[in-house]
């Protein structure tokens, strides 16, 4: 099965990347959502870089339980520390260290950084004090449930940070994030009543919470990734008027929003595989957003899997869908008479676009032929605007 895939990638891949902009090989992408395989794609980035949150400057690649407990031996509930060198801030310069006393915390979904695989987010925290103060390294981040209970704690991205200051009076940083789903980590779901970060040397501040409701890993594994604080506003020191934030686009789309339409491309096709597009069109009168790939796989009449998918191409950015309007997703399926296996028709295809995998799916008839032993691999580019 493995062979037939990458065959398939070879020659199907032909027809689509001259269509896709881009036609680079898989990204962070579509997850066959729902506790199902994934399909053609990577973690997210920053696993590749795994650092404790509470101590940025100790490489984490094999991190145990341990680890964490003698990282968090000193906060009471908290991580140890949210800085590296926490004993050596004389040897830092700017104002003096942020407290978590002096700031708040939003919590805003990323959905440039959002993958079938992965929802991306943005902690933005605010200086509401009337005096300067700086920051250097990686808040400690932990989820919590609404009992307070923590839910699972963070690794930290990347490996450098800078010296942060935060102008009194509304100076912004942020720190991006990643939380992958439960449904990729393969464990039951949670979802948090909060986020709390903590800012303060020692850990002991208290935290600074903003309501998120974020699915994480009910049984404590890692899923979450944050990046080092990053200035919004100005250089290190530059006081700065904040800026008014964009408007936020609508809600991202959900199954039950969508209808699903296969259209078949012959001038997509190519010799081994066949061209379609898939058309998915809000029929509510909410609008929404939309982006990356959707979760695909093949189904016969009965809902027994007999197929699966690939995904190539570049994201590109959310779009939004009022009434009536569609996105669609190019592909290509490869004939079952090409690789010698034997052939049955399948029924429909089931796609998730809501972002947990938690929805039905968006179902649309699609009578085309696949390989009886499940090994069809339909390959499949982003959702763009129709």
């Amino acid at each position: 099965m493995y062979t037939k895939r990458v065959v398939f990638r070879a020659i199907a891949g032909v027809a689509l990347t001259a269509t896709l902009a881009g036609g680079s090989a898989v990204m962070a992408g579509a997850t066959d959502a729902g506790g199902l395989d994934p399909i053609g794609v990577a973690l997210p980035s920053a696993v590749t870089s795994e650092v404790l949150a509470a101590e940025p400057t100790r490489t984490s690649t094999a991190a145990t339980a341990e680890d964490l407990a003698a990282t968090t031996a000193d906060a009471g509930n908290g991580p140890a520390t949210s800085q590296a060198h926490k004993d050596d801030h004389a040897g830092l310069a700017g104002p003096d260290h942020c407290e978590d006393w002096n700031l708040t915390m939003a919590y805003r979904e990323r959905p440039d950084l959002s993958t079938s695989e992965a929802l991306g987010f943005d902690l933005v925290f605010t200086n509401v004090g009337s005096q300067p103060c700086s920051f250097d390294g990686w808040p400690g981040l932990v989820a919590e449930g609404a009992d307070g209970a923590t839910l699972t704690w963070a690794l930290s991205s990347g490996s450098t940070s800078t010296l942060v200051v935060l102008p009194p009076n509304g100076g912004q940083a942020v720190a991006e994030g990643t939380s992958a789903l439960p449904s990729v980590s393969g464990c039951a779901a949670a979802t948090s009543d909060h986020l709390r970060a903590y800012i303060s040397s020692d850990g002991a501040g208290g935290g600074i919470v903003d309501d998120a409701q974020v699915s994480v890993c009910a049984d404590g594994t890692w899923s979450l990734w944050l990046g080092p604080l990053m200035a919004l506003h100005g250089a290190p020191g530059e006081v700065t008027p904040p800026e008014e934030p964009e408007p936020p686009l609508p809600a991202k789309c959900q199954d039950e929003q969508l209808t699903l339409e296969y259209v078949a491309r012959p001038d997509l096709s190519v010799a081994g595989a066949s061209g379609f597009e898939l058309v998915f069109t809000n029929t509510t009168d909410a609008e929404c957003s939309i982006w990356g790939w959707p979760g695909l796989i093949v189904e016969s009449a009965d809902g027994t899997r007999i197929g699966s998918s690939w995904t190539i191409g570049e994201m590109g950015e959310p779009f939004v869908l009022a009434n009536g309007d569609a996105a669609i997703v190019l592909g290509t399926a490869p004939d079952p008479a090409a690789w010698g296996c034997e052939a049955i028709t399948a029924d429909h295809l089931r796609a998730y676009v809501t972002s947990d995998g938690a929805g039905p799916g968006v179902v649309g008839t699609a009578q085309i032929p696949v390989c009886a032993d499940g090994s069809t691999v339909l390959e499949i580019g982003p959702l763009t605007a129709a």
